[in-house]
């Protein structure tokens, strides 16, 4: 996260990420810039809020780690807890319920799709 210099304000965000339905947790460093959101099992938190939420207590997200769950067909991973279908950078093998972790970048424009770049190769990609 960009723009974090205030430890008060980082106080808000923390808060502001509990109030998010289907947090668990949110803990915010401060002098890292980071913010860890742990889910709750079957939540329906899309990364947009998460970055919503950073924006209204007057900080700009930046790339964020993600681990999601889903369909993979082709290129794409389909999410239907919360009805959305991304685009993956990088091979994940075909199936439901495979489990993915990489990296999004909030794109400028919020019509743009988001596009999961893959960090970990999972077994049986190829």
């Amino acid at each position: 996260m960009r723009d974090m210099n205030c430890e008060s304000c980082s106080q808000s965000l923390a808060a502001s990420m509990q109030r998010i339905r289907g947090v668990e947790k949110a803990e915010v460093d401060f002098k890292a810039g980071t913010v860890r959101i742990d889910l709750m099992e079957k939540n329906r938190v899309g990364v947009e809020q998460v970055w919503d939420a950073i924006k209204r207590v007057g900080f700009t997200p930046g790339e964020t780690r993600i681990k999601v769950r889903g369909t993979v067909k082709g290129s794409k991973l389909e999410v239907p807890e919360i009805g959305k279908t991304f685009e993956l950078d990088g091979r994940a093998p075909e199936g439901e319920s495979v489990e993915l972790d990489g990296t999004v970048t909030p794109p400028p424009d919020p019509r743009t799709p988001i596009v999961i770049r893959l960090t970990k190769p999972r077994p049986g990609a190829l």
